[in-house]
């Protein structure tokens, strides 16, 4: 039996591959290639140091010869990730002072909590300043979304959250308002969470808790700081009363290089 490739066969790869171009799983290899450093990849080199940044603070020392060293990656290549990282904004590089980590936000999404408690920092503050809050009625997709009973309303809020009074993204809340409580209270704040508990008195039994990805519009781009179309972390929480009724959707649109996310997951039996 013949084993040389049928013409078509060939054919077919020298157009789909020009002569000369070398395949991309080759040329993969040959650039991870390195006696000295076992980890020479650029992607994996750029989600370690991100990762370890988020989980240390700012407190890490970002010397390009310790890193080299620390991650076993090539000097080019972590020159190359600081770069990414500082046209991201996680870290900035300045002349004289050195590279350092700007900090993120870690958020625990297996936990509510008040916008205010976001941050464990002493000298961080995060904050909600309210956009836009009226009554909506009781709209079709909400009222199934959220189970809600004949005769409820809802009340939507829209915010802007800051820390240190940079953005980190925007927030929209649909609150129900149950027939025998009131729409008219008064609020200083924005959060779902302390309208819940200290306007209508409710006990938070838990949320279910959706992220993904969304480009980030004209209005949006303008508001949180990014360019539009630039990706964003979508979270929504469907928060529900200790009787298992949902009371809240909350959803937040956050800016992925000022915030990450964590969480304590079990594998089940």
């Amino acid at each position: 039996m013949s084993t040389r490739e049928p013409p078509l066969y060939s054919a077919c790869q020298a157009r789909l591959r020009p002569a000369g171009q070398v395949p991309p799983e080759v040329l993969y290899q040959r650039q991870r290639q390195s006696p000295d450093r076992l980890n020479n990849s650029a992607r994996r080199t750029y989600d370690l140091l991100r990762s370890t940044l988020v989980s240390t603070g700012t407190h890490m020392p970002l010397v390009e010869r310790d890193l080299t060293d620390a991650l076993s990656a090539s000097r080019n290549t972590v020159r190359a990730v600081l770069q990414q990282l500082a046209r991201e904004g996680l870290v900035t590089r300045e002349p004289k002072n050195g590279t350092r980590a700007t900090g993120s936000l870690l958020l625990r999404i297996d936990q509510l909590s008040p916008v205010a408690q976001f941050t464990t920092e002493p000298s961080s503050t995060v904050e909600a300043r309210t956009l836009e809050r009226r009554l909506l009625g009781c709209p079709p997709m909400v009222r199934d979304r959220l189970r809600l009973p004949v005769g409820w309303t809802v009340l939507m809020i829209e915010s802007l959250v800051l820390e240190n009074g940079l953005p980190l993204g925007l927030s929209v809340n649909y609150i129900a308002i149950g027939e025998e409580q009131s729409p008219d209270f008064d609020i200083d704040e924005a959060d779902v969470i302390l309208i819940l508990e200290r306007q209508l008195g409710i006990h938070i039994g838990g949320s279910q808790t959706t992220i993904g990805a969304v480009a980030a519009d004209e209005q949006t781009a303008e508001l949180v700081g990014v360019d539009v179309g630039a990706p964003l972390v979508w979270l929504e929480d469907v928060i529900e009363d200790e009787h298992g009724q949902p009371r809240a959707l909350a959803q937040l649109r956050l800016r992925g290089d000022r915030v990450a996310f964590s969480a304590n997951a079990y594998r089940s039996a």
